[in-house]
């Protein structure tokens, strides 16, 4: 059996590497482990800058793969179609597979000719494996997906999640290293970050815009904190830190206490960086002990600030000078992310969520807000009049903030100089 494991062709703004390693390429790994007498080509072509070529190169033979699997976010959808369109005409015998943020938000946008499973829910690369098994022996998928059925779309039953400590590394050779650099340097990066999976799941589930409730689940779930230190133990090889992809790094304390002791234990000294909830960082100990053992840099929500009224649930000022602090004194970088064109923002907003943070020395990180719950309410007939290429984070531009198009771009790029003309 040969599958073609493949992010659409078609080079986008938001190319996060992030996502690339932790979902992209670790699920593909994951069916080359559970698919071992099978061929899995991974090709991350969307992330390469690759062309069409690079896929259809592996369709032309006398005995074309079983299956192509295409993994979509919501901006990549149509590069998805076309790509499905094209391996349709020249190997009508291979099944195409989708999944990704695009089929959680806009699944009925793949109900065409071209596909013939759509990943719905679950963790996906256990629900795409478990797929792969039953279509091999004949048999309809159990979970996870909306499959064709000759001119009809059936759902199975709900998608199942796979125990955390069976869940899959990145793929080594997905990533062409000498690419993710280009990438790093073109999108001003300052290091080369090898992302994986650490926990799944957000049960604090604080706005209608964040996609990980809807394709993780209310339950956090963690990777073994030893077979997390195990894997860092391996080594960075050409990579500069780790990225611990986990939308709530510090939510179960206890897991946390582990994960520091065994990296006090077994790789003290290699860097990493993490993603979470501003809340836990405002405790010194725990600053000073991440920090300790590697903790070079974190991420944190703010969405947006507002003098005097509250668009979403409220950042505690006293709280955020607390962290600040902390990250101050045991020397951790701090970015805060924030929405261009949330519900009510406004310019002044913007302005003054700017000027909090970078008083506090805080690094902004501005995207753009991305309705997709509004993409999930139109037809696909609907949809197919849009240019869904627009609707990454770095490129969706929504006026409502008071903005024009120009100084969108000026806080996406270069904040400072959007400073300087204000």
């Amino acid at each position: 059996m040969k599958i073609v494991w493949v992010s659409p062709f078609g080079v986008v703004y938001d190319a996060t590497p992030h996502y690339y390693q932790a979902l992209f390429s670790a699920a593909g790994q994951y069916v080359r482990d559970r698919f071992p007498n099978s061929e899995v080509l991974i090709e991350a072509t969307g992330f390469h800058g690759a062309t069409e070529r690079t896929v259809i190169r592996h369709f032309v033979d006398s005995k074309p793969p079983e299956y192509l699997v295409l993994w979509c976010r919501p901006w990549e959808a149509s590069f998805g179609l076309q790509t499905a369109r094209t391996i349709k005409s020249i190997s009508p015998s291979t099944r195409v597979i989708v999944w990704g943020d695009a089929c959680n938000f806009i699944p009925h946008y793949f109900e065409r000719p071209e596909f013939d499973l759509i990943v719905l829910g679950g963790d996906p690369e256990l629900v795409i494996g478990d797929a792969i098994s039953c279509l091999s022996r004949g048999e309809a998928p159990e979970h996870g997906v909306r499959y064709r059925d000759g001119g009809l779309w059936r759902d199975t039953s709900p998608g199942r999640v796979l125990e955390p400590e069976l869940w899959p590394f990145p793929a080594e050779d997905a990533i062409d290293p000498v690419a993710y650099r280009l990438s790093r340097v073109q999108r001003g990066k300052t290091t080369d970050d090898l992302s994986f999976m650490v926990s799944r799941g957000c049960p604090i589930n604080c706005a209608r815009w964040c996609p990980t409730p809807r394709k993780e689940g209310l339950k956090d779930r963690r990777r073994p904190a030893l077979d997390t230190v195990r894997y860092m133990a391996r080594g960075l090889a050409h990579y500069d830190m780790f990225q611990m992809h986990s939308p709530l790094f510090a939510y179960d304390r206890e897991w946390v206490d582990e994960f520091i002791a065994y990296k006090r234990e077994l790789a003290p000294d290699l860097p990493f960086k993490v993603v979470d909830l501003l809340n836990p960082y405002a405790e010194e100990r725990l600053v000073a002990s991440l920090a300790e053992v590697g903790m070079r840099n974190v991420g944190f929500g703010v969405e947006t600030l507002s003098l005097g009224r509250s668009l979403i649930p409220k950042v505690d000022l006293a709280l955020l000078a607390k962290a600040a602090d902390n990250f101050r004194r045991y020397q951790v970088s701090p970015k805060a992310y924030v929405q261009i064109g949330l519900p009510g923002q406004t310019r002044e907003d913007l302005l003054y969520t700017m000027k909090v943070l970078t008083d506090l020395g805080i690094k902004p990180r501005f995207t753009g807000s991305t309705p997709f719950w509004k993409l999930a309410s139109m037809s696909r007939e609907e949809l197919d009049l849009l240019d869904l290429r627009r609707w990454d984070r770095k490129s969706y531009y929504e006026p409502r903030s008071g903005l024009s198009e120009r100084e969108f771009f000026q806080l996406i790029t270069s904040p400072k100089s959007f400073l300087e003309a204000a």
